[in-house]
């Protein structure tokens, strides 16, 4: 079964347009890891430094195995622009 990693995220002042840059950056990398199935990024519509990365998973295992392999330094952009630590959880799909 598809696990999501959901990550909300707001960028440091004046730094939405590097944080959004880096976020892109972070979702190539992220795109090609095992077991990584998709990775999607929104903004908020009424607030342009407020961000949004999911990325789906086929385990939660894969999700932390890609992360010790990508290692800190692919995060690097990312931090620099932040306001404040991700929010981030793990979802499953819910019955409709």
């Amino acid at each position: 079964m598809t696990v999501l990693r959901h990550y909300l995220m707001r960028a440091a002042e004046g730094r939405g347009e590097a944080l959004g840059q880096a976020l892109a950056t972070l979702a190539d990398k992220v795109r090609p890891l095992a077991g990584c199935e998709k990775v999607e990024m929104f903004t908020d519509a009424g607030d342009a430094d407020a961000f949004i990365f999911i990325e789906y998973w086929s385990s939660v295992e894969a999700h932390k195995a890609a992360g010790a392999a990508l290692g800190k330094d692919a995060f690097a952009g990312v931090m620099a622009a932040l306001a404040g630590p991700p929010e981030g959880r793990y979802l499953n799909p819910a019955a409709a």
